[in-house]
């Protein structure tokens, strides 16, 4: 096992992985012949999250033996890499490009589009995407100390129709104060969700963040209100560009209902990190007691009271450590503009998480070799 540092990824992986490509794209050039930079690019990410290993196989019952799932799941991984749209597109790829086809492993021709339409409904139901990035970021990073994580949401617009929300009962209203017969702990505040995450556990968690399709709202840059119907994806990205955790939940969850359960998710796959930077709509109390327990200084911008003064500005020092923000920000756009994230032709929650988790897999093994 490797000894702790907290020298920062930068510095701990680059020598790590310094001479993978080399003898990597010599073994695979002496197979498949000469690789295209896609190609390598393919090699590289799935040298780095191995999701094969993760591959459970079924033997099948009756009739025709099914195909292998260990080369079916390192296509779709390619898929996300080189942004292909659909898995139609993938096929035809694969059956033309010899070079891209060995590399994911088929040795006895490519499984039609169907076969990938039921293999992808497996490792969606079975959450193998999800299982090979947490594996793979404890491999790599299990020892090591990051300086900075941000914390960002992001809409996921779905070719879907919205889950219809049975109406709450129509409640007569109370009067203020404590009700006539109600003792004093009867009579006390409801706890929010977030507090309520603090004495939660993360699969409890994670358990009641909703996850079907609806309806999301939020304020654009420019001030303008921005509505779309889907998802919403959630993140927590190191320095580096390094993708820590992912939660994918419906569009109308606010973003600061994940940020403790990303805290905690990253907890488990890193010795540690020091700065969890989000904006002003992660502000409140729960979160940064949260972030307190876990061992990280949380960095939010304070918001400015309704009909109060404006809000403080963060100190100079903070305000440096804030601007590292911005890698969460270009993690999103990557995603959705290089790795799948604007290419969603799946329905329901789990297949949508799985379809997002290639791209962040994608990601992920590409910043490896980036630091």
């Amino acid at each position: 096992m490797k000894e702790p540092t907290v020298s920062g990824p930068r510095n701990s992986i680059a020598s790590y992985w310094s001479d993978i490509p080399l003898t990597l794209f010599d073994h695979l050039e002496g197979v498949v012949g000469s690789l295209t930079s896609s190609h390598q690019q393919v090699a590289l990410v799935l040298e780095s999250v191995r999701i094969e290993d993760h591959v459970q196989e079924s033997p099948g019952d009756f009739g025709r033996p099914p195909y292998s799932r260990k080369p079916i799941a390192r296509a779709l991984v390619a898929k996300a890499v080189l942004n292909i749209p659909t898995t139609k597109d993938l096929v035809e790829r694969l059956v033309i490009d010899v070079r891209l086809r060995r590399i994911c492993g088929f040795t006895h021709g490519v499984p039609s589009e169907s076969s990938f339409s039921r293999a992808v409904s497996e490792f969606a139901l079975g959450g193998l995407a999800d299982a090979a990035h947490e594996a793979a970021v404890r491999d790599i990073f299990g020892q090591i100390i990051f300086h900075h994580g941000a914390i960002d949401a992001s809409s996921i617009p779905a070719r879907e129709h919205t889950v219809k929300k049975d109406k709450p009962a129509p409640v007569e209203p109370k009067k203020p104060g404590r009700q006539k017969g109600q003792g004093f702990r009867e009579s006390r505040k409801v706890p929010s969700p977030q507090e309520r995450q603090l004495t939660q556990s993360l699969e409890q968690m994670l358990g009641e963040l909703p996850r079907v399709c609806d309806h999301g709202v939020k304020i654009g840059p420019q001030g303008y209100t921005i509505h779309w119907r889907g998802y919403k994806a959630h993140a927590h990205v190191g320095e580096g560009g390094v993708p820590l955790a992912f939660v994918t939940t419906s569009a109308s969850v606010h973003d600061s209902l994940v940020a403790i359960p990303l805290l905690k998710l990253t907890k488990g796959r890193i010795l540690a990190l020091f700065y969890a930077l989000m904006d002003k709509g992660y502000a409140g109390n729960p979160i940064a007691r949260a972030a307190d327990e876990l061992g990280h200084v949380a960095i939010v911008p304070p918001k400015a009271v309704r009909g109060g003064a404006p809000a403080s500005e963060l100190t100079p020092d903070r305000q440096r450590r804030y601007d590292h923000r911005t890698v969460v920000e270009r993690f999103f756009s990557d995603l959705k503009d290089n790795h799948g994230g604007n290419h969603l032709f799946v329905k329901g929650g789990p297949k949508v998480q799985s379809h997002l988790m290639y791209g962040v897999l994608a990601i992920f093994g590409l910043s490896v070799f980036r630091l």
